[in-house]
């Protein structure tokens, strides 16, 4: 793909997803459009319905996800180090990565690409878990799948800009993180398995 084809993708992305996370999926593509600068059409014939434009929003996050977490376990001697550096970068301003997406139908089948993508995910923040727990850092009753949705919690919708929105999400993974630490008290509950994870992910009910 050419060079202004990627960067006209990577803008229709980015518009998607802040105008499916504000207005759901009754938001109109010439919205998409508008803010991306492309035409209606020109999405149209990349994406033929919304679903599978929320389906790429989607693979664009986790492309990051895993891009992140192989960065820090490569460049990082500490496995506290790396888990924290991670969901550091995760957060960042215009990540994305934890947007609150609409739900998409239930009878809407993922594709390979996006089954493929999700099970590198968890394998990738299953290691970076593990890694800290044998080093006695991260707490034992903390599973991937905690990390993960994390992710979710710490990027709810604001009425404020996307810079700002990046600063709170510093700020609270920063007390997020101390309560990761091993010495803390027991957690509530159990954590959450992988099927109700992926359901979580998908936007669907278990």
């Amino acid at each position: 793909m050419a060079t202004a084809a990627i960067g006209r993708d990577d803008a229709v992305i980015r518009a998607a997803r802040e105008v499916f996370a504000e207005h759901g999926m009754s938001a109109p593509i010439t919205e998409v459009a508008q803010r991306a600068g492309v035409g209606v059409a020109s999405i149209y014939r990349r994406y033929p319905s919304k679903n599978e434009l929320v389906e790429q929003v989607r693979i664009a996050a986790f492309r990051l996800v895993i891009a992140e977490a192989e960065a820090a376990r490569a460049e990082e001697g500490d496995p506290w180090r790396a888990l924290s550096r991670f969901m550091h970068r995760c957060m960042r301003e215009g990540s994305g990565i934890g947007t609150v997406l609409p739900q998409l139908e239930q009878r809407y089948a993922f594709s390979a690409e996006f089954r493929g993508l999700q099970q590198q995910v968890a394998e990738l923040i299953e290691v970076l878990v593990e890694d800290a727990q044998r080093a006695g850092e991260l707490r034992s009753d903390v599973d991937w799948t905690d990390i993960l949705l994390l992710f979710k919690h710490l990027n709810p919708s604001l009425p404020t800009s996307e810079s700002r929105r990046a600063e709170l999400r510093t700020r609270y993974l920063g007390l997020v993180l101390e309560g990761l630490r091993s010495e803390g008290a027991a957690l509530r509950g159990p954590a959450p398995g992988a099927a109700e994870w992926r359901a979580l992910c998908d936007n669907r009910a278990e």
